[in-house]
């Protein structure tokens, strides 16, 4: 039997959520806070899907077994809590929590209950980060740039919302950093807006991330540096820096999306009753190193 889900938050991402749990489950209801507009959508492209703007109905309905949380950050903790104490499996958009303290405590609940807390990292889930994951096993990633650049999203945290990606992509890499410093932190329209951070790790590998919210150009990438080749990842393309030719090639392309496959996962476990705190376990980590940099 298809489990049943709900999506709680409307936004630009719950709508990604809602598009892609649909592909693999049946969603049922749909929280929103009032929006007119994202009601009107709704009822349009799902009509199927019940809308409702109490959590709590949401929470009390019996044949509800996950919710999807696609809210603002500082609400995650609370209705994470509140889902999995009404035994409910959760899915929670990074990061789960706003401190060390509260990150540990859902997972504490989750497991008390026996219930899944999955948390979306979602660049892990990309085709070509399991790529660049057997790469390190052949050649050994000695160094490695994360560049993101773009111009927005300045009403939230930098740190939780956009260093969170990199930080689960590096330590799910690299494992836990030996030092990190953070090297520069600009702001201009908030108090950061340009940062960069510098991470060491033992045999001397080492990452830096530069991430910069008030750029006239768009780009994420990411370098890697073995000591036999050079890297980079370039949205859904890995390309291998050709020492003849003096350029850039393509090597491979991804072909599904990164958030269909981990709905997908998420889901499966929910069917086949798989209990995993893989990702929870991950983003209390993130969490942790979020928090000493904005200390």
């Amino acid at each position: 039997m298809m489990k049943k889900i709900a999506i709680i938050g409307l936004g630009k991402w719950g709508k990604n959520l809602l598009r892609e749990f649909s592909n693999v489950s049946c969603v049922t209801k749909c929280h929103t806070r009032g929006n007119q507009k994202n009601i009107i959508w709704l009822r349009r492209n799902y009509p199927k899907v019940v809308h409702t703007t109490s959590i709590r109905d949401i929470l009390t309905d019996k044949n509800i077994d996950a919710v999807a949380i696609s809210t603002p950050i500082n609400s995650h903790f609370k209705i994470a809590k509140n889902a999995l104490e009404s035994g409910k499996h959760v899915f929670v958009e990074k990061p789960m929590a706003n401190t060390i303290i509260e990150a540990k405590q859902l997972i504490k609940i989750a497991k008390s209950e026996n219930l899944n807390l999955f948390v979306g990292h979602v660049f892990l889930y990309n085709e070509i980060f399991k790529k660049i994951k057997k790469i390190d096993i052949q050649e050994s990633i000695i160094y490695a740039h994360f560049t993101w650049k773009k111009f927005g999203t300045f009403d939230e945290d930098i740190f939780k919302n956009l260093l969170s990606h990199d930080i689960s992509l590096i330590l799910e890499l690299f494992g836990s950093p030996n030092r990190i410093r953070l090297a520069n932190n600009i702001g201009f329209i908030t108090a950061s807006d340009r940062i960069s951070l510098e991470l060491n790790f033992t045999h001397h590998r080492k990452c830096d991330v530069s991430i910069d919210r008030i750029s006239p150009y768009k780009e994420k990438s990411v370098a890697f540096l073995t000591k036999k080749n050079l890297f980079v990842w370039n949205d859904d393309k890995l390309l291998r820096f050709d020492k003849r030719s003096q350029s850039f090639k393509k090597i491979y392309q991804s072909k599904n999306t990164p958030l269909h496959l981990e709905c997908k996962e998420f889901i499966a476990n929910i069917t086949n009753k798989k209990i995993s705190y893989d990702s929870s376990f991950l983003a209390l980590n993130v969490t942790r190193i979020l928090s000493k940099l904005s200390r």
